[in-house]
Order: structure tokens, then C-alpha cells, then sequence
């Protein structure tokens, strides 16, 4: 198997309109290299990237940029991201970025993938199909979101979330994995689909928090949850690598890591 059949079976699994690729391709490597074992992966790390070196991988799907930026190769006036490029060519592992083929699939591959990570994807009744997917999980009798948020906590494997707003009881969670907290969709969510909660990935502070608290002093029941990129989009991708072996004569293997951030308590 060569890097190009792990492409083609990739735009197999995930049909979607190529227009609405801008970022996805081989940023390091060659298409007709042969590849003993498939690497999957958030983000394409160092130790991720030694990691699969050491697992025999010779080609690593990344959700996110290798290179510390949305759009565009390595910088060459930047130390790190430069001799990164050359430990990944060093080493010989291919880096494809996988990123909008996902996202533009009906259903998103990665708001799926967090919906069954939750053990919510049987709940999920509506969707917001624009301006993306968002799939809408709905709980008719409710639950309590200090419940909610220990559910969150347990399943995704992390000791804490954030939360801004309020919400007494949780009949409807909207989900928006990665970088889909902002002030502007955030609101629109709310609006379009009567959710008590939205569980975002990130985005800037001053937009979705702020609206979410002042919502909360106005009465509105309206919370929103930050899981952090990595841990909200890391599911999806891990339901493409287990989608993935079925159609892939070489291995693929599941790498994952540790956040980029730690928390520190300051001096004592």
C-alpha cells in the first residue's frame, strides 16, 4: 500500500465536496511512498512524531497543522518550525493534514465522533446543518448540569471543564467540537435549536463567555461547556482511524497525547 491508496480511501470513506477542501494534503512526504503502518493522530507532535517512527508508521494523518498555523508550510525564519520539517523528513514519516474532509462531510466525522465518545449519539434528535453541522442531543425529562458536566468529565477522561453561564436544567446540549466557540455562532446555536447547553472547543473569551454570562444575569438558561480543542476533536479522529482499518491493507494505529498546556497553581 502507498501513501496516494490511504488518500484515495480516505476521500472513499468521507465524500464531499472537493471545493470545500482548502487545507487538507501531504505537507511532507511523497504520495508513492510505501507505507507499512497508518499513524492518526490531533495534531502531528514531536513525540507523536517519534512515536510513530518508533511503531514502524511511514504515513501520520494530522487534524491540525503540523507547522503551528491553519494554512500554509513550515516558515523558514522560524528555529522550530524549520528543523521540525527536517526531523520529519529525517525520519521518513509522510504528515497528511486531514482536516476539512471530515468537517465537510454530512454528518461531521468529528461532532460524531464526540457524540459517541459522550455515549450520546443515540440522543441526538435534531440538526443544525448551517453554517456546519451540529448535531443536537435531547434529554425530554432533562438533567441536572451538575450531572451533565461529571458525565463530560468521566467519559472524556478529564479532571475539570470550564463553564460560563448557567443552566438549571439541561433538556437540549448542542455540540461544536474545535474552533466553533465564537461570540456569533455560539449565539446562533442557541437561538436556532433551544439548547440549555453547547459544549464548545474553544474560542475567544471575550465573545462566547461574555454573551454566555451575561445571558446567565439576564435569567436565560443558557450555558456553554469548553472541553479544549484537542480533547473535544480527538474523538472524531479516532473514529476515522477505527473507520479507517477496514479499508487499508496496512495497520492503523490510534496515537494519541497528552494536552499541549498544563495547569500550575501558581507559587504556594
Amino acid at each position: 500500500m502507498r501513501v496516494r491508496d490511504v488518500i484515495a480511501a480516505l476521500e472513499s470513506m468521507m465524500p464531499c465536496d472537493d471545493e470545500a477542501i482548502s487545507v487538507d494534503g501531504l505537507v511532507c512526504g511523497d504520495a508513492e511512498a510505501p507505507v507499512r503502518a497508518v499513524g492518526v493522530t490531533f495534531v502531528a507532535s514531536m513525540s507523536v512524531v517519534e512515536a510513530a517512527r518508533a511503531k514502524g508508521i511511514g504515513l501520520l494523518l494530522s487534524h491540525e497543522g503540523a507547522f503551528f498555523r491553519h494554512q500554509g508550510d513550515a516558515p523558514a525564519n522560524d528555529a522550530v518550525a524549520s528543523q521540525k520539517k527536517r526531523r520529519l523528513l529525517d525520519l521518513g514519516v509522510a504528515v497528511y493534514r486531514l482536516h476539512d474532509r471530515p468537517h465537510r462531510t454530512a454528518p461531521d466525522w468529528i461532532a460524531e465522533g464526540l457524540a459517541e465518545a459522550l455515549g450520546w449519539a443515540a440522543d441526538v434528535r435534531l440538526r443544525l446543518a448551517a453554517p456546519c453541522d451540529v448535531p443536537v442531543v435531547v434529554w425530554p425529562e432533562g438533567r441536572r448540569l451538575d450531572d451533565v458536566m461529571r458525565d463530560v468529565c468521566a467519559r472524556l477522561g478529564v479532571p475539570r471543564v470550564r463553564i460560563s453561564g448557567r443552566a438549571d436544567v439541561v433538556r437540549r446540549a448542542a455540540l461544536l467540537p474545535g474552533y466553533r466557540g465564537t461570540g456569533d455562532l455560539v449565539a446562533h446555536v442557541f437561538r436556532e435549536t433551544g439548547a440549555d447547553v453547547v459544549l464548545a472547543g474553544e474560542g475567544p473569551e471575550w465573545e462566547a463567555m461574555e454573551y454566555a454570562r451575561d445571558a446567565a444575569a439576564m435569567g436565560f438558561s443558557r450555558a456553554v461547556l469548553w472541553l479544549g480543542h484537542q480533547v473535544s476533536e480527538s474523538p472524531g479522529m479516532r473514529r476515522i482511524a477505527d473507520a479507517l482499518r477496514s479499508r487499508c491493507s496496512a495497520p492503523v494505529i490510534w496515537l494519541d497525547q497528552p494536552e499541549a498546556f498544563a495547569w500550575s497553581r501558581g507559587s504556594s
